[in-house]
């Protein structure tokens, strides 16, 4: 109350002064307001709990419980704060599934539904569309979007960019055009980043240049950029130094390459699935085969927290290594593609690449079998 009486006060003493300072104000302390209507309490999600998550980090942000088939997400942001792709998930009471993700209708796609949005400044209103119940422990919920915002409107077009021999000009047209028309797009900045190695290098470059300057500091385009600009000289050769963070925070050039052994280097993150399954093969492998192998785990995940919670729980005797955005991530990036893992790398002790393999594999090529077979 004191401090309305406070403004009210200086409203009358110096309107045009305080307007401009409350809208700087507003500027740098703005919010994410995320309201979802279930449309009555008659659902089986009524007083559970629901979570809006980052879907790049897989860390939930804030949480809500169901009342009256209503919930509201509330985000603070400042000033430096940058759209993000988001994830609604719910309870399911199965421990072996204990989430599942809402979906949502996509507006221009008839029989479409994403799981995904981008959470802006500003209210995103949720209506229920349907929900289907295909098993007690199968349910899908399906929500309307009431206002589309710019950013998930690009993520809900499915844009892609086009590539190959045939048609190169109409290609390189049509591309341009596409980010010119939604230049400050980050969901097309991230299809750039995932289709750059089916793109030429000066291609991507000339694309890359026609965003919005409001994006130049963004991350991911700081990498891409660093990516382009990077020269690979010594071809597959694994590089003697890399610059990678340690457990325990620390920014280290290391090298990996130890020259009595072979090296086997595996590219992972703590919410790859695959990646996950996998451990228990690399840990036989290291068990077997450590006096001749040198094995080393580098995650490519952008949530430090998340990577060494990952690492408690898988409890991995090797040595681990954190990638950040840099010179780093564009040189073993350019090499080795790290959009799709996991990928594991042999290396003989000069840093030769003996065979390499992308993907979760069982069978004569899972990693264990196969690096045991190349050993001998």
């Amino acid at each position: 109350m004191e401090n309305s009486r406070i403004f009210r006060a200086l409203f009358g003493m110096v309107g045009p002064l305080l307007m401009i300072v409350m809208a700087i104000a507003c500027g740098t302390s703005q919010e994410i307001v995320v309201r979802g209507d279930l449309r009555g309490t008659d659902t089986f999600l009524e007083g559970k709990t629901v979570y809006l998550g980052d879907a790049e980090s897989r860390n939930f942000l804030d949480t809500a419980v169901i009342r009256e088939g209503k919930f509201e997400f509330k985000l603070k942001t400042g000033s430096d704060f940058v759209p993000f792709r988001a994830a609604i998930v719910f309870e399911t009471g199965n421990p072996e599934w204990p989430h599942q993700v809402v979906g949502y209708k996509n507006p221009y796609f008839k029989k479409t539904s994403e799981v995904n949005f981008y959470a802006e400044n500003g209210v995103m209103e949720l209506k229920l569309d349907t929900i289907r119940i295909f098993t007690p422990k199968n349910k899908e919920v399906l929500f309307r979007i009431a206002k589309v915002n710019r950013q998930t409107s690009a993520l809900f077009h499915h844009y892609n960019f086009k590539s190959g021999s045939k048609n190169v000009g109409d290609n390189q047209a049509y591309n341009r055009s596409l980010i010119q028309k939604n230049s400050n797009s980050l969901e097309l900045l991230r299809i750039l980043n995932y289709s750059k190695s089916s793109l030429s290098n000066h291609e991507a470059k000339h694309l890359l240049s026609f965003f919005d300057p409001e994006l130049h500091s963004n991350p991911g385009y700081i990498a891409l950029k660093t990516y382009l600009n990077y020269e690979n000289k010594n071809g597959s050769d694994f590089p003697i130094e890399v610059a990678l963070k340690t457990t325990d925070d620390k920014s280290v050039r290391e090298v990996l390459v130890d020259s009595s052994k072979h090296n086997l280097i595996v590219f992972w993150a703590s919410w790859c699935g695959p990646c996950r399954m996998e451990i228990p093969q690399i840990k036989k492998l290291y068990h077997d085969k450590r006096e001749k192998l040198n094995v080393v785990s580098i995650s490519v995940d952008k949530d430090q927290k998340m990577w060494k919670k990952a690492m408690q729980k898988e409890q991995m005797p090797w040595k681990q290594f954190l990638l950040p955005v840099g010179e780093t991530y564009a040189m073993l990036d350019k090499k080795y593609n790290l959009q799709t893992i996991p990928i594991w790398v042999l290396l003989d002790g000069h840093g030769k690449v003996i065979d390499q393999h992308v993907g979760y594999d069982t069978g004569d090529n899972a990693v264990d079998l196969k690096v045991a077979a190349l050993l001998k």
